[in-house]
């Protein structure tokens, strides 16, 4: 435990994994779509069509898979930094507060939602580092849990749309896509307990690794500094 804390650690993210391939297959594909035009366009042409959409759209995930930041958590023995294709934040473990798996009723029954989260002592310095750019992405990406907790009544309809409004905080006045962000995260928080959640699809391994990972950084730095 204490040497895996010690170190700094780089996680990859999954949505990364086979970006070349699918590149390398998308190319590909085009450029048989692109001869096979030349020989068949007039008598197979709605085919063609098909093809090509489909080599595009192999094409333009393995794009934005590219476009991913190789590392998406930097973890250090005094910071933790999510890094994303548009921003990024961090925030000293100290703000953190708990960190778990969530849980919610889904058609009836209990089950575990693709992300952890993590539930802060403050939100003062995750204010004044996540990009506005960030914020304003993570407002669309965090749409399922929204929807998902108004769907169960942990919160109500109006407090679902986003609020624009300046975000007062500890005497600074936060303002549009961060200031929605903060008033997010605290919707969020009331629904689930927690104001940032990480997706499965940012971690380089299981779910549960991940957590047990994290648990085991938060234990013991915060261990250390009660010493």
């Amino acid at each position: 435990m204490q040497k895996t804390a010690q170190r700094v650690i780089q996680v990859k993210p999954n949505s990364k994994r086979n970006c070349l391939f699918l590149l390398y297959l998308g190319c590909l594909l085009l450029s048989v779509c692109l001869l096979l035009n030349l020989l068949f366009w007039d008598d197979y042409r709605i085919q063609l069509i098909f093809i090509m959409s489909a080599a595009f759209m192999v094409l333009f995930v393995g794009l934005l898979k590219f476009l991913e930041p190789p590392i998406s958590y930097r973890i250090t023995p005094k910071t933790i930094c999510f890094l994303h294709r548009n921003g990024h934040w961090y925030l000293p473990w100290q703000d953190i507060q708990r960190i778990g798996n969530i849980h919610a009723d889904i058609g009836g029954e209990h089950v575990q939602v693709p992300y952890l989260g993590i539930s802060l002592n403050s939100l003062t310095n995750i204010a004044q580092t996540i990009s506005p750019r960030l914020a304003n992405k993570l407002l669309h990406e965090q749409l399922e849990l929204l929807l998902l907790a108004v769907n169960n009544r942990e919160i109500d309809l109006p407090e679902g749309l986003i609020n624009f409004e300046p975000f007062q905080l500890n005497g600074i006045t936060y303002k549009g896509p961060v200031a929605a962000w903060l008033y997010r995260a605290e919707q969020l928080h009331k629904a689930y307990g927690y104001h940032l959640f990480l997706p499965e699809s940012s971690f380089d391994r299981g779910l549960i690794e991940f957590l047990n990972l994290l648990k085991e950084c938060h234990h013991y730095i915060n261990s250390y500094q009660a010493r």
